[in-house]
């Protein structure tokens, strides 16, 4: 007999729990509004695409990517930002069977 176990991902999380190379699409984000002004100068605006490319070692910042502009993000304001999971992305990762 052969065991199995599946996980479920959830498909809506926050921009700190995206996994790696995963395309999303912003939902909300609950930032202080001189920073909100910033990241929308560079593309980050609710229903714009996003992917996080690369995670600073022990909490660093994020490396995301926005259309073709690439940046720097901290932990703790990624944790405010709520994104949505792409369709075409998330069919590997719904479940995963082991």
């Amino acid at each position: 007999m052969k065991l199995t176990k599946t996980v479920l991902i959830a498909k809506t999380m926050t921009l700190a729990d995206l996994p790696l190379n995963t395309s999303a699409r912003i939902l909300s984000a609950q930032l202080d509004a001189d920073l909100c002004q910033r990241l929308a100068a560079l593309g980050l605006h609710v229903q714009r695409d996003i992917e996080v490319i690369r995670r600073g070692m022990l909490g660093g910042p994020l490396q995301l990517r926005v259309g073709s502009t690439e940046f720097m993000l901290r932990r703790k304001d990624a944790r405010q930002i709520l994104v949505d999971i792409l369709p075409q992305a998330d069919s590997s990762l719904i479940a995963v069977t082991a």
